[in-house]
């Protein structure tokens, strides 16, 4: 796995020989300058993602308890594995990598499952949970992630 995001692999790799541009360095001084708020934020996401996805899927259960029976541990390590792309991809502040690597297949397991309202309400009490667990820049960052996973479920409902 790279470890750069591909804003900065890519501007590496057109300079080829020469100084990068103000543009691309104003993308490297940006990455930089934000790690450390990019880091705690996925140590939180990785630390306390388990809980995060439990407490979501208790609230769905109040609301679908027949599909948390049924799909419950499904479910449960669906949501793990996007919350871990999220954080990834926040550590890597790199939205091009989240949908590349984790897009494709959820939207190959949302078609195969056919639970995109039960998915969508899932997936807003992740973001509930999150939001009342850690600080509101770390909520921010998270927000790109879902929107796009929104939309995805959006496009299959």
């Amino acid at each position: 796995m790279h470890t750069l995001n591909h804003t900065l692999e890519k501007s590496i790799l057109e300079a080829d020989g020469r100084y990068l541009n103000a543009q691309e360095l104003s993308s490297l001084e940006q990455y930089a300058q934000s790690y450390a708020v990019r880091l705690q934020t996925y140590q939180k996401l990785r630390d306390g993602g388990d809980a995060l996805v439990i407490q979501a899927l208790r609230k769905l259960a109040q609301t679908y308890p027949e599909l948390i029976q049924q799909h419950g541990q499904r479910c449960k390590y669906d949501m793990t594995e996007v919350l871990r792309y999220i954080a990834l991809s926040i550590l890597r502040n790199d939205e091009t990598f989240f949908k590349e690597q984790m897009m494709s297949w959820l939207d190959t397991i949302l078609l195969a499952h056919k639970k995109t309202a039960h998915c969508m309400t899932a997936y807003r009490f992740l973001q509930d949970a999150i939001a009342a667990a850690l600080p509101a820049e770390d909520v921010t960052l998270t927000r790109p992630y879902f929107e796009i996973v929104t939309q995805s479920l959006q496009s299959h409902a």
